[in-house]
């Protein structure tokens, strides 16, 4: 039972497609009969497994996880084949362990368009709601609507690790949220009327998360679509894609200054990862793309920072031992750090403007992480070596300019000062991102002026920023040039994040 709830105080928090309440009376059921049902037992068994999985891990002791999860699998058969939402709910729950523990056998691709295919098998989505007229309780409307966004959600975010198109299209849905109820209150038939009175429940976080699914969604749709000559038939295309990215930036902004603040440790490390998804998502939003394959200096300028801060927020959770492993952050790290490299590369305003044990101490919390992950999946080390070699080159490119000065005191490994200056700097950024004016570029690069107030930083003086533009060799030239024909000389992270993972040795 205890594992039971560990499950519902951890993971529910972000994909909330089970009830609680539901889960604690099929436990019951379990127990009470000899010969249980399929379908209950594969649900019992995956969410010990899962939830054995992260305590194994925080704790650092052995759990029985593979144990639970061979257990599980014996109902398998039975979940693939039975159409319903209890077998959807199993599906989502095999999608988890999968994501948190790559070690095993099962295909995420395959398994994302297989929840796919129930959802609309279900006719999940649709905004089927209870009236007088359709005899569906508000306990069934909004676990089909729960269930719908988290299979959504995880089409979006595996469609962009993997550098995919996405699955079902935004215009086949009609897409409501759920109601923030908890799941104890679900039951009540009257709840609908009283839900905007409550105060917020474990729901809130997830369903702006869900908000911001759907903004990833148009990013990935209107910026990195392969195809950029839009057939007659589809929506009209984005008229100024500059215009629009301004306006999705203005959004962001916006959604991240509304995430719930609820009471409670777990609640806390909910805001903090709804901080991390943000960043996620700029930095999806502002990297090179099919459609902008050249951001401006300011626009790289400003994901850089976002990439800093990223970095910084899985920072917090490692130390605080709050840190989720999966599939997913493993991507989102790696992303992050090479989002950072390219652009000390890229932009020599930037670079000389950058500390290096401050540098140093952001890429060594990448490699902390991936090493961590290392010890169950060798693909993570795979990433952090290659993080590693790059940084090294990157940091002995950096020494070698004669301008530079380095820092006399040790990096410290919190960054408290360096978080609060850059998150200044970011936040100056947006701003003035948010407001276009003639001269945007040097308002935005005026804005990172206020980095110099450090006591200690990498300086280039003006005169000397010639030379650094004069730096012919640029490593990132040549490890991400897409091998695929056509290719247009944007930077093909997923490219190259798609070798590191697929390529590893047998």
């Amino acid at each position: 039972m205890e594992l039971s709830i560990k499950y519902f105080r951890t993971v529910h928090l972000t994909y909330p497609f089970l009830h609680e309440p539901t889960h604690m009376s099929v436990i019951d059921r379990v127990y009470a009969s000899q010969e249980g049902n399929p379908l209950d037992l594969f649900q019992v068994y995956m969410v010990l497994s899962i939830a054995a999985l992260a305590l194994s891990r925080e704790c650092k002791v052995h759990l029985p996880v593979e144990g639970y999860y061979a257990s599980a699998m014996k109902y398998v058969e039975h979940v693939c084949t039975d159409g319903s939402m209890t077998a959807l709910q199993c599906l989502l729950l095999l999608m988890v362990y999968a994501l948190h523990n790559p070690s095993s056998d099962v295909n995420i691709w395959n398994l994302n368009y297989q929840c796919l295919a129930s959802v609309i098998d279900l006719g999940l989505q649709r905004d089927v709601r209870a009236s007088s007229s359709l005899r569906i309780s508000v306990f069934e409307q909004e676990m089909r609507t729960r269930v719908f966004w988290v299979v959504y959600t995880f089409d979006r975010a595996i469609c962009t690790m993997m550098g995919r198109p996405i699955g079902v299209r935004d215009e086949a849905c009609e897409m409501r949220f759920p109601l923030d109820i908890p799941d104890y209150n679900l039951v009540n038939p009257n709840i609908s009327q009283h839900a905007s009175e409550q105060s917020t429940s474990h729901m809130a976080n997830a369903i702006h998360l869900f908000q911001l699914a759907k903004v990833n969604s148009e990013i990935k749709y209107v910026m990195h679509s392969v195809q950029r000559d839009v057939p007659a038939y589809a929506y009209p295309p984005v008229r100024d894609i500059f215009t629009w990215q301004r306006d999705i930036v203005n959004y962001l902004h916006n959604w991240l200054s509304e995430i719930p603040q609820p009471a409670g440790n777990a609640q806390d490390t909910m805001s903090k990862v709804c901080k991390i998804k943000y960043h996620e998502t700029m930095i999806l939003l502002l990297r090179p793309s099919p459609a902008i394959p050249s951001p401006a200096d300011e626009i790289l300028d400003l994901c850089f920072h976002q990439a800093i801060d990223l970095l910084q927020g899985f920072g917090d959770l490692y130390r605080a031992g709050s840190l989720l492993y999966s599939r997913l952050l493993v991507h989102s790290v790696f992303l992050g750090a090479l989002v950072l490299l390219y652009c000390i590369w890229k932009l020599p305003r930037t670079t000389a403007k950058v500390r290096v044990d401050e540098l140093v101490s952001n890429l060594m919390v990448a490699q902390n992480i991936l090493s961590s992950i290392g010890e169950h999946w060798t693909e993570a080390t795979r990433a952090r070596d290659c993080i590693d070699e790059l940084s090294t080159v990157t940091i002995q490119r950096l020494l070698s300019q004669p301008e530079a000065r380095i820092s006399s005191r040790p990096a410290h490994p919190e960054m408290n000062l360096r978080s609060g200056a850059m998150q200044d700097s970011s936040s100056t950024q947006i701003r003035q991102l948010q407001d276009p004016h003639p001269n945007e570029s040097q308002a935005l690069l005026a804005g990172n002026e206020d980095s110099n107030t450090l006591p200690v930083t990498l300086t280039a003086p003006a005169e000397n920023l010639q030379n650094v533009n004069s730096y012919q060799f640029n490593l990132f030239d040549d490890l991400l040039q897409g091998d695929f024909q056509g290719w247009s000389g944007m930077s093909d992270f997923d490219g190259l994040m798609w070798e590191i993972f697929n390529n590893s040795p047998q």
